[in-house]
């Protein structure tokens, strides 16, 4: 059992060299070198096959690394300093797990030598290059929008100055510049209510929608805020108010009755048979009635109008959408007389003793405002403004 555990080991052991072997031969690199390193992290008797590999694989990875650093010839391509940059740190990477195996030798005594050199100075070179292109894109970008008032240059800038970022903290004056780009990759939209209700809850639906949470929509690009007439948007949402009814109280009634019989007590009484008597049991039933009143009660409410939204800059309508908001009040209630006993189940469910009172049209204004809060907050929030 044990000879054939040892020929397993040995197998694997053996199969594992050639397959490191093979993905060398076949130029798969990156993988022999992960797989090598794994093999030799850790272990006192270093196999020379993954040392070999692991040498070989290296020097191949090195060199394809500054050949391609070479062809991206970022000097006169700058906008390669970024794929540059992370070739640098790929090497340095591949370095760094190399180091931590040196010195490396293998069990039967192979020195395996590995060219390292310091790449600090080139990679801070190609950082600084990096962060160079992104902020002269950005600074042309901001150029462009400034002069021709489109917003998205702005917002491109300000993405070029945020890659900045990722290397480098406080580059230059980039902070200044985000804000600036900010500033003018900035979309403002105003809201006004134009009031046409000719009903006396005109003021107090105003003055609720007046309470519009536009700062909910709020984000990096758009600021909404209701009309200041000393900052002149881009955007003007009008909320034009046209019409508001209230419907009559309506209550009707529907009255029913229900009976059934119920059993009271069986009692025994003699009865004649042939020409004898015998007891015989009897049940007495006992006829039971309810009188069931139902009271319906409905009262609606309207509010129509619509938004306006304007394009300020070209003093362009652009849109209109209506919006119209409809309440409608339902009350119920349910009650009998009589005995519970003879109600049908579906009866006994309808019974509700509570009776909603009507909603004065005060209630009603205040719930047609909210509502309409709800569906223009809705539609502002879908229109894509530039």
């Amino acid at each position: 059992m044990r000879t054939i555990l040892y020929t397993l080991i040995i197998l694997v052991s053996f199969y594992s060299c050639k397959s490191v072997s093979k993905m060398v031969e076949k130029g798969e690199y990156d993988k022999a070198f992960n797989y090598a390193i794994k093999k030799l992290e850790g272990e006192r008797n270093k196999k020379t096959e993954y040392v070999k590999a692991l040498e070989k694989a290296y020097f191949k990875l090195q060199s394809a690394s500054i050949k391609e650093i070479e062809r991206y010839n970022a000097s006169l391509k700058p906008e390669n300093w970024s794929k540059v940059l992370n070739v640098y740190k790929n090497i340095e990477s591949r370095q760094n797990r190399i180091d931590a195996l040196l010195p490396l030798v293998s069990e039967d005594g192979y020195v395996a030598s590995f060219d390292t050199k310091n790449y600090h100075k080139e990679i801070a070179v190609a950082e600084d290059n990096t962060c160079n292109y992104y902020y002269n894109n950005a600074i042309a970008l901001m150029e462009r929008s400034e002069m021709s008032k489109d917003k998205i240059l702005a917002r491109n800038a300000y993405d070029e100055l945020k890659k900045i970022e990722r290397y480098k903290y406080n580059f230059r004056d980039s902070d200044a510049l985000k804000d600036k780009a900010l500033k003018l990759g900035l979309t403002t939209i105003h809201v006004e209510i134009n009031n046409d209700l000719r009903d006396f809850h005109s003021n107090d639906i105003e003055r609720n929608l007046s309470g519009l949470p536009l700062s909910r929509l709020d984000d990096l690009w758009h600021d909404y805020a209701f009309v200041d007439h000393k900052i002149k948007p881009d955007y003007i949402v009008v909320l034009e108010l046209r019409d508001v009814s209230f419907s009559p109280e309506r209550e009707r009634v529907n009255t029913y009755s229900e009976t059934t019989e119920i059993l009271v007590k069986k009692e025994k009484v003699k009865e004649k048979r042939d020409t004898s008597f015998v007891w015989v049991e009897k049940e007495v039933y006992e006829k039971v009635r309810a009188d069931i009143t139902e009271v319906f009660r409905e009262k609606q409410s309207e509010l129509r109008g619509n938004i306006r939204i304007i394009d300020h800059r070209t003093n362009e309508s652009i849109n209109n959408i209506p919006v119209n908001v409809l309440h409608n009040f339902k009350g119920y209630g349910c009650k009998f007389v009589g005995d519970e006993r003879a109600l049908t189940q579906e009866s006994k469910n309808r019974m509700d003793g509570f009776l909603e009172m009507f909603p004065t049209d005060f209630n009603m204004a205040d719930d047609l405002s909210n509502a309409y809060k709800d569906v223009v907050i809705n539609e502002i929030n879908s229109i894509k403004f530039n």
